[in-house]
């Protein structure tokens, strides 16, 4: 979840960068690597690995699927955003990262995140928003869910449980 830690940093790589969960880009090793603490309390931030500078930011609303201002999804499962110099991925086909989040050319790059917006301005002049706050779908989801199954379980009518020790 999103923290109230700002995250600044600007990067950069000879070929681009991928923007989206860095789990998805980055091998095992380097994911599981020592740039950050065992309980991932420091996960969020800029990092170096291996000469290359990466950043990482908390989404507002933890894993799920969120989009920026051109409607292009990003699928989250590590409860962040990122964005990680082409050098650090794992998967060298920019196809391939596209699919993941999102491949861009550029040879420096921007990367905010705060409260669950994200902003990336690249040295190409093309920029990228990010909004992991928009939980309006969410919402009418749960309310749909609480409608819909509203007195389904009663507790006095369930039969007792066994205890199986």
């Amino acid at each position: 979840m999103a923290t109230e830690k700002k995250v600044q940093a600007t990067l950069k790589s000879a070929i681009g960068f991928y923007i989206g969960d860095v789990c998805y880009a980055m091998s095992d090793e380097d994911y599981d690597g020592e740039w950050h603490k065992d309980d991932y309390s420091d996960f969020e931030g800029a990092h170096e690995l291996r000469g290359h500078k990466f950043a990482i930011g908390g989404t507002a609303y933890g894993d799920g699927e969120y989009e920026d201002q051109f409607g292009h999804r990003y699928g989250v499962d590590s409860g962040t955003i990122g964005i990680l110099p082409y050098e650090l991925c794992e998967k060298k086909n920019p196809y391939e990262l596209d699919k993941l989040g999102r491949f861009v050319r550029a040879t420096t790059a921007t990367f905010t995140a705060e409260d669950g917006e994200f902003d990336i301005e690249l040295s190409t002049k093309q920029s990228y928003h990010i909004s992991t706050n928009d939980c309006e779908d969410d919402e009418d989801e749960e309310d749909y869910y609480e409608k819909e199954y509203e007195g389904d379980y009663d507790e006095e009518s369930d039969e007792d449980d066994e205890d199986y020790d």
